[in-house]
C-alpha cells in the first residue's frame, strides 16, 4: 500500500486513481512508440519491422510496460531496427486480406 497526502480532501475513500511510480535501476529496455504496437485476437503483441525497400515483416514482441506514448519491450526486434509507427494497422489488414 502507498500513502499520499490529502489535506484538501480531493481524494475520496475507494476512489480510483492513476499513478506513475518511478523505478530505480539501470533499465536498458528497448522502447518503441505505442503506435507501433498491434494486438491480435489472442492478445499477442506485434510490430512491423522494415526488412528491405518497401518490405516489412511482422515480429512478435513481449511488452513489459507502456508509459504514455512509449512501450518498453521485454523482447522484440534488435536495437536499431526500424519499425512502422504510422500505418501499422493498414499493413496488418493487407497481410490478412482486409486491405484495399
Amino acid at each position: 500500500f502507498y500513502e499520499v497526502e490529502n489535506k484538501d480532501g480531493a481524494l475520496r475513500p475507494g476512489q480510483r486513481v492513476g499513478v506513475t511510480l518511478p523505478l530505480k535501476g539501470d533499465d536498458q529496455s528497448l522502447v518503441v512508440p505505442r503506435a507501433a504496437l498491434l494486438r491480435d485476437i489472442h492478445g499477442g503483441a506485434w510490430v512491423y519491422e522494415k526488412v528491405g525497400d518497401h518490405s516489412y515483416a511482422r515480429r512478435r514482441v513481449l511488452v513489459d510496460r507502456v508509459v504514455g506514448d512509449l512501450a518498453a519491450l521485454a523482447s522484440g526486434p534488435k536495437p536499431g531496427a526500424q519499425v512502422v509507427t504510422a500505418g501499422a494497422a493498414e499493413l496488418f489488414g493487407v497481410e490478412f486480406g482486409g486491405g484495399k
